[in-house]
């Protein structure tokens, strides 16, 4: 195995030099840094992580906590932050976490590799306990708001869920349900609220069985999109808190003979554009939150390399892309 002084004495440049190539590669001169480059690529020469952190108090490592990933949903976030991360010649550390004893490890190992910085999307620990392993580090925080003095990167749930409601109330639909997200998360609760409040506003009374609450997955939208139509077959419009849950939803009702938009409308949140795929085009809300990422990371870079950087919390605002699946009702 290659060692650094393996590449020193090839690209005839001192430790000192390829050490600061790794960290530092914009203070090294374009000629040296390539020779050293070259020299990494021909020994396939990997950094010890550790050594390194120790060296110059720099791991190279931007370290991402993520929901457990099973549904693929976090592929295109991580897709995105990987590009901003490697383009400033920092590496990327991921770990999906499913619960707060996974969250708070998580934190922990990130800690122990020495992060240069830390981008987090968390759903179970505290400011607090994030701080008590970040420390001084930069640390965004995606999908967050309120909380404390740590910048994050946030979303108007509440506000888009009202404005896709309204979206259909406009277009005469009266009996509208809602396949809403897991009870236990802010962001489907604010969603759920916000799709609830449109209806109050405009007068239409609100039955709690007119809506069901599950994972974000195409199986509890598939199965709650038959409950809710056995319960309520005067539903003529429904909203989908999450694209897999209305592509589940979509299944159940070709099986149940409604087309869309004939015979019921539809109108989901999509993440990723996978509405635009399905049969037909949902009429979409947009949740950015590979846009989101994006400019997390960049803050989280920008204070990396600039220690008097001022890191902003940024919240983003939803917009609507238009498809075939609503019909307006006289």
């Amino acid at each position: 195995m290659s060692t650094i002084v393996d590449v020193a004495k090839l690209a005839h440049v001192s430790r000192v030099t390829v050490t600061r190539v790794l960290n530092e590669p914009e203070k090294v001169k374009p000629e040296t840094r390539l020779r050293v480059e070259k020299a990494i690529a021909t020994l396939n020469y990997v950094p010890n992580l550790s050594a390194r952190s120790l060296v110059s108090k720099s791991s190279g490592v931007i370290g991402m906590l993520v929901p457990d990933n099973v549904s693929g949903f976090f592929g295109s976030v991580m897709s995105t932050v990987h590009k901003q991360v490697n383009a400033r010649g920092k590496m990327l550390m991921v770990l999906e976490c499913a619960d707060r004893d996974e969250e708070e490890n998580a934190l922990r190992k990130l800690n122990e590799i020495n992060c240069d910085g830390f981008l987090l999307y968390v759903r179970h620990v505290d400011a607090e306990k994030i701080k008590s392993y970040t420390g001084s580090k930069p640390v965004v925080l995606l999908d967050a708001s309120n909380v404390s003095d740590i910048p994050s990167v946030s979303f108007e749930h509440y506000q888009a869920a009202f404005a896709a409601t309204s979206k259909l109330i406009e277009q005469g639909h009266h009996k509208i349900a809602i396949v809403a997200g897991p009870d236990d998360r802010p962001s489907a609760i604010k969603r759920f609220n916000g799709c609830v409040e449109a209806m109050c506003q405009a007068g239409l009374p609100w039955d709690q069985g007119y809506s069901m609450s599950g994972p974000y997955d195409q199986i509890f939208g598939e199965s709650a999109t038959f409950a809710l139509l056995e319960k309520k077959s005067d539903i003529s419009a429904l909203v989908y808190s999450s694209e897999r849950a209305c592509s589940g939803g979509l299944r159940a009702l070709r099986r149940l003979g409604r087309r869309v938009p004939e015979d019921i409308s539809v109108i989901s949140f999509d993440s990723f554009g996978l509405t635009e795929y399905l049969s037909p085009h949902i009429d979409s809300v947009i949740y950015p939150v590979s846009a989101m990422a994006e400019y997390g990371v960049k803050e989280v870079i920008s204070r990396v390399f600039n220690k008097d950087y001022q890191m902003c919390s940024q919240e983003f605002t939803h917009y609507f892309v238009e498809g075939e699946s609503i019909n307006p009702l006289p």
